[in-house]
């Protein structure tokens, strides 16, 4: 009886539009559900992701949202220049480090994570595809 019942759970959630997601908002059409979800329905590990897609192919795809910035110091008139790590895919907090699904989303609209603390909007991230 209890099988019955999530089965029948189960069915009713995947038949839900929330949870269904059609060819139109699919991002990688083609692909099996299993190539990105070979653990069931959980959100699939950075190294799955990384079979396909080439870290250093992102990450100088990238590059472009780091800035320069400098620093004069007020007392001995010294400039200092530094580039600030913003690159979402090699930056300051996770280097190379943080998992795809924090911002890349596959069923439901993607976000910028870095908005969480940071102003986005002067270093031109928008929420990625």
């Amino acid at each position: 009886m209890k099988k019955h019942l999530l089965t029948a759970a189960f069915a009713a959630l995947l038949l839900t539009p929330t949870f269904q997601a059609s060819a139109v908002d699919l991002k990688h059409k083609g692909f099996e559900c299993s190539t990105c979800h070979a653990k069931g329905f959980t959100a699939p590990d950075r190294s799955t992701c990384l079979t396909c897609h080439k870290s250093d192919d992102i990450v100088k795809a990238t590059e472009r949202f780091n800035f320069t910035t400098s620093f004069t110091n007020p007392v001995t008139g010294e400039t200092k220049t530094s580039i600030a790590p913003v690159n979402p895919h090699d930056n300051f907090h996770f280097g190379r480090d943080d998992q795809c699904v924090n911002c890349h989303k596959e069923h439901k609209p993607s976000t910028t994570t870095c908005q969480t603390c940071h102003d986005i909007e002067p270093w031109g991230l928008k929420a990625p595809r």
